[in-house]
């Protein structure tokens, strides 16, 4: 025996079937998009009753214009009102041009839209093109073609007791502001999460730190759309469950509502594939690049630290700021703070060992006046470091993290690139051509 809800759902559903099946005697027309309700019914839509052309809308709404009072009924893509664009919409005019009814959406015009005037004993209907103000019946093929190139919209004034038809539901401003809102607060979200890990690192992850916020970021807001989405489709299944439970009386199944959703929007896709080519184009800078430059910082480094351990003089200097000064394209001049080893009579350029130099005092940095113990080469006084920055492996902190991320990110490139490969071919499998084949296998 079948339930209540299942009742109410073969009855709605046998409903919008007999009013989307063409019937001679009682044409109605519809917009491309049928504007439903929550409980899954046609709202909008023109009929002919009693020689009167009828108009429904959301809410109850029913507009009854006479065939008398009807001059045109015309469809534009756009159209003015005063100094105000409207979208496409079906138009029904008065004698002097004037709007009596206005339903927006997408109406065909030679098709249901002409039956139902032709059975209310209303003037066919038109298609007005920009440019031509006047669209009416006698518009020749010259004015038409003329009017396809034309860039002025058609221009129309309300009538005496103009009627907007309701094609959508009411708050759906306030719905799509909501959404609007949850969305920019879950991608906001999810972006301030996905670069926490990135920012939880230590510096000495060196540029490794800039790629993991990147790829983080992205992620984040990614994930932020796709828990929004969710998160709106519950919403709306939630209000479509109880709308149709209480209409039927007693609670609907719950697992035709919330049934977990398979299907995958082809926009989610195009811009996975999209994020999919901007990962592998990424990584190939971050991986083969980092790795060999961190490679070559590691090998400078262990270079100068040997020297420096086999040949160098140990002294008492100082760690100080000498400031650097360069102008830019403006001609402005740009001060550039400099960690500096001075010893003996002499100062040179603190070495980035490790991946950086020592750093300089960060509230003040001229006034930085730090002991250090300098190992230089007393044949080359310039080559020079401080006893802690030798003291350690040379491998320590960016080098070793951004070698072993490159490293990685390098072996990464050729799954990936088959990933995509496969991606691609599945992609192309999914054409009508591959439907017939898979059929025809």
């Amino acid at each position: 025996m079948k339930s209540p809800v299942a009742h109410w759902g073969v009855r709605e559903w046998r409903k919008n079937m007999d009013d989307l099946v063409p019937d001679p005697a009682h044409p109605q027309a519809f917009p491309s998009k049928y504007p439903m309700d929550l409980m899954g019914r046609i709202r909008v839509k023109l009929c002919a009753e009693d020689g009167n052309l009828v108009a429904y809308g959301f809410g109850g709404q029913r507009v009854v214009l006479p065939a008398k009072t009807v001059g045109f009924v015309v469809t534009v893509s756009s159209f003015r009102v005063g100094h105000v664009t409207h979208g496409a919409a079906l138009l029904v005019l008065d004698d002097d041009e004037r709007i009596l009814l206005r339903a927006g959406g997408m109406w065909e015009t030679y098709g249901q839209v002409e039956k139902v005037c032709r059975a209310a004993k209303a003037p066919s209907p038109k298609h007005v093109y920009a440019g031509l103000r006047q669209s009416s019946p006698g518009t020749s093929r010259t004015q038409g073609r003329h009017a396809r190139s034309g860039q002025r919209r058609p221009r129309f004034a309300k009538a005496p007791g103009y009627v907007r038809l309701r094609t959508n539901p009411r708050g759906t401003s306030l719905r799509v502001l909501a959404l609007i809102v949850l969305f920019l607060v879950a991608t906001g979200l999810g972006g301030f999460i996905g670069v926490l890990p990135a920012v939880a690192l230590p510096e000495w992850f060196g540029a490794v730190r800039t790629l993991i916020g990147i790829v983080g970021v992205l992620l984040g807001i990614a994930g932020g759309l796709w828990i929004a989405a969710a998160i709106a489709h519950l919403l709306a299944d939630a209000v479509r469950w109880a709308a149709i439970s209480l209409a039927a009386g007693t609670p609907a199944p719950p697992g035709r509502f919330f049934a977990r959703r398979r299907e995958h929007s082809g926009t989610w896709m195009a811009a996975a594939n999209v994020g999919l080519v901007l990962l592998f184009f990424a990584l190939a800078g971050w991986g083969p690049g980092v790795g060999i430059a961190s490679l070559a910082h590691g090998l400078r480094d262990s270079s100068l630290v040997a020297e420096l351990r086999a040949n160098g003089a140990t002294i008492p200097g100082t760690l100080i700021d000498v400031p650097q000064y360069s102008t830019d394209s403006d001609g402005n001049t740009v001060e550039t703070d400099v960690p500096t080893l001075s010893f003996l009579t002499w100062k040179t350029t603190d070495p980035s060992i490790g991946g950086r130099p020592l750093p300089l005092d960060a509230s003040d940095p001229l006034d930085t006046d730090v002991p250090e113990t300098v190992v230089y080469l007393p044949s080359d006084p310039d080559v020079a470091a401080t006893e802690q920055q030798i003291a350690g492996s040379v491998w320590h902190g960016a080098p070793t993290a951004n070698l072993i991320t490159g490293g990685l990110f390098t072996l990464a490139l050729p799954p990936m690139l088959w990933f995509l490969a496969l991606r691609a071919r599945r992609r192309r499998s999914l054409t009508p051509k591959g439907y017939v084949e898979d059929l025809a296998a």
